[in-house]
């Protein structure tokens, strides 16, 4: 009894050691549609420089463009690489799960999950995705690198 005991608590302890969780953003928020409605970028900012970067494209194209634009939080979930011990920086765009929450100071929460993804927020309005990427890197000299809108628009899509 007490090896199957010791076996759980091992078992429990491994997981939670590479458990992954939520990481919020606070800045200045924007998300912004591409011309087609098709694909989004949503960017926080702090002090005048972008900190994040996440590309996404949809299933099909939106209804209506979004445009928000003010101070909020961006919640998502890295996603871990088979092999890289967690925390360890790469120099490239970062895998995230497929769901990234924004909240506006305003009031707006969106939700943008894949298919069959529960949103964090349960009074979030839903928005569908088909690819969501953090698209910003460290650089060298610890600059951000950041695609502009065009090229986050074509990479989430």
């Amino acid at each position: 009894m007490n090896r199957i005991v010791l076996a759980i608590v091992i078992g429990l302890l491994s997981a939670s050691a590479f458990a992954v969780t939520f990481v919020p953003l606070n800045g200045d928020i924007s998300v912004t549609t591409s011309s087609n409605r098709r694909s989004a970028a949503v960017t926080v900012s702090n002090n005048g420089s972008v900190t994040a970067q996440f590309c996404m494209s949809f299933p099909q194209a939106l209804d209506r463009p979004i445009s928000i634009s003010g101070r909020g939080q961006v919640i998502y979930l890295p996603q871990p690489i088979e092999g890289l011990p967690p925390g360890v920086k790469i120099s490239g765009p970062e895998p995230v799960a497929q769901t990234l929450t924004v909240v506006s100071e305003k009031g707006a929460v969106l939700a943008f999950v894949a298919k069959g993804v529960k949103p964090i927020a349960k009074d979030a309005k839903v928005i569908v995705i088909t690819n969501l990427i953090r698209q910003d890197w460290s650089g060298p000299n610890k600059t951000r690198r950041v695609p502009d809108l065009e090229a986050c628009f074509s990479a989430g899509g």
